[in-house]
């Protein structure tokens, strides 16, 4: 029985862990990217899909890799659950593998950057309609996932309570992921005077990408965690410090 329980709570952990993984993975993405596009002067696309064609291709494909295989390897509660994980896990690494198109560039030689093109061949037209198909249905399973976790909230998931609210941040973040693919294809249609001063394809991905973290983070029990650290130097510090009439009898002020 011993051995049964301390197999369980390690179960518990690793299961935790990945979950928390996943949500470090989606908050910290949109955020790895920009950052590196400013330390290594690169510039910034519009897009976090575009980065594949900057310095941090190597980060967006790993990231974007490992995010699938932690989806594939994620067990949800029902056999929708497995299957809504799976095809945002593949889909996943097929964005990482099928690169977005190019941006193309009439200007002249100089003036263009490095990884543009003056004309999309066939090979990249159709690979960048694959990547923008593969991107949409991952965004999609994300979100519809952050609303299957609040689906099963009531009952909990064995590994520990629930907080108040932790449904209404579940539905919050698919109803934001949904949103933002639907605005994502809407900015398409926004004048390009408009798109030249905001990278609003890359603010709406890196919205959903960062809600779909946060859904994570809470599954994971992150915000648990923090607030049983924060109770527990709370706790001590309390316990450390003696009440007003020990600090007396150890050391009485003077009364004049």
């Amino acid at each position: 029985m011993r051995q049964r329980s301390r197999d369980r709570n390690e179960l518990i952990v690793s299961y935790l862990f990945l979950r928390q993984t996943v949500g470090w993975i989606g908050t910290l993405l949109p955020i790895v990217l920009l950052a590196g596009a400013a330390l290594t002067s690169t510039a910034r696309p519009d897009s976090m899909s575009g980065y594949y064609y900057t310095d941090m291709r190597n980060t967006f494909v790993g990231t974007l890799c490992a995010l699938g295989v932690f989806l594939v390897a994620y067990r949800g509660y029902d056999a929708v659950d497995e299957c809504i994980t799976n095809v945002a896990g593949v889909a996943a690494i097929g964005v990482a593998f099928f690169p977005t198109k190019p941006a193309v560039c009439t200007a002249a030689i100089g003036a263009c950057p490095a990884s543009s093109v003056t004309r999309l061949s066939t090979s990249q037209q159709v690979v960048g309609d694959m990547h923008l198909g593969l991107a949409a249905i991952t965004l999609i399973a994300l979100g519809l996932m952050a609303l299957r976790f609040a689906k099963h909230g009531k009952p909990g998931d064995g590994i520990g309570p629930r907080f108040a609210g932790e449904n209404v941040i579940y539905r919050a973040s698919g109803i934001t992921i949904l949103g933002c693919v639907l605005l994502a294809a809407l900015s398409n249609l926004l004048p390009t005077s408009v798109k030249a001063h905001w990278p609003w394809l890359f603010i709406f991905e890196a919205a959903a990408v960062f809600a779909f973290g946060v859904s994570w983070f809470v599954k994971g029990r992150t915000i648990q965690g923090i607030r049983a650290r924060i109770q527990q130097a709370t706790r001590r510090g309390t316990a450390n410090t003696p009440d007003p009439e020990t600090l007396l009898r150890v050391a009485p002020g003077r009364t004049g």
